[in-house]
């Protein structure tokens, strides 16, 4: 799921590895996600247009955040750090800004840092959706649980027929009360419009009505280019990790975290969580 709305070149080539599907077969794979030419030419534009002196504010700060979210999408958060903390310095209201900032601290593991930066998004905009998912994961990952189920329900209320948002609270809930966390996630599979949609089959295998095989048979279906499947992937192999983690098999978890991560969706939140699933595995093995 991504954190915002970003157009991006899409890649015509689908490379698609797929035996009999099942779990001990070859990996469903994608290209990888790679920096494009364009990507490289719009950057260079806009900073190009960064250097004229004659800028008005207005249009220098637009600017900046352009370059910003593209810097983003193609995983170089130390630049676009730089300049969504420069943009502070023109406007210090800016929720966007605050939100990007506060994903970065919590992909390093600095809690107190995102819980601010994610608390003064929604005290800027209260109706900010994905600093609610983006506050829940923080206070999930601090053991606060109660407190992030409550925005992770906000963040599910938004659009309930959404399956990301319907995973990202049963993980949540199952924290406080396994049993009635997978009550509840099928209710709200129950009552999703459309459960043909690819997330939707992930929920149907966390409630055992497809297994992992008919998944990723599911997934390809309806893929148009290869940036597509790609966000597909990083998002089923985080969430299989974290089912195969929930049953104890770490060693399979992190593989799927890890093939989450191969398809370089930088921008996306499970892109983000899988390598820090990866990093507290790797602590544990120590």
């Amino acid at each position: 799921m991504g954190l915002f709305n970003l157009r991006t070149v899409y890649c015509s080539l689908l490379a698609v590895i797929l035996l009999s599907g099942c779990s001990n077969s070859q990996p469903l794979l994608a290209v990888p996600e790679q920096v494009s030419y364009d990507d490289e030419l719009k950057i260079a534009q806009i900073s190009q247009q960064l250097s004229r002196k004659d800028l008005d504010t207005v249009t220098r700060m637009q600017l900046i955040f352009e370059r910003g979210i593209v810097y983003d999408s193609l995983g170089f958060k130390a630049f676009a750090q730089s300049d969504f903390s420069y943009l502070l310095n023109f406007n210090p209201e800016i929720p966007d800004v605050y939100n990007f900032l506060g994903t970065y601290a919590l992909r390093e593991g600095n809690f107190d840092e995102a819980l601010t930066s994610f608390n003064t998004t929604l005290e800027l905009d209260p109706t900010y959706a994905y600093a609610y998912l983006n506050r829940a994961i923080t206070l999930y990952r601090t053991g606060h649980y109660q407190a992030a189920e409550r925005d992770a329900l906000q963040f599910y209320q938004y659009d309930v027929n959404e399956p990301i948002r319907i995973l990202w609270l049963y993980l949540i809930e199952k924290e406080n009360d396994n049993k009635a966390a997978q009550n509840e996630l099928q209710k709200r599979y129950d009552l999703i419009n459309d459960k043909t949609v690819y997330s939707g089959n992930i929920i149907a295998f966390y409630l055992g009505k497809i297994n992992e095989s008919r998944l990723m048979q599911n997934l390809q279906q309806g893929v148009e280019n290869n940036r597509q499947l790609a966000e597909r992937l990083c998002e089923a192999y985080f969430y299989l990790g974290k089912y195969y983690q929930s049953k104890g098999d770490n060693e399979r978890a992190k593989m799927l975290f890890k093939y989450a991560l191969a398809n370089n969706i930088y921008n996306y939140v499970e892109h983000q969580q899988a390598l820090y699933e990866i990093k507290l595995l790797e602590e544990k093995e120590k």
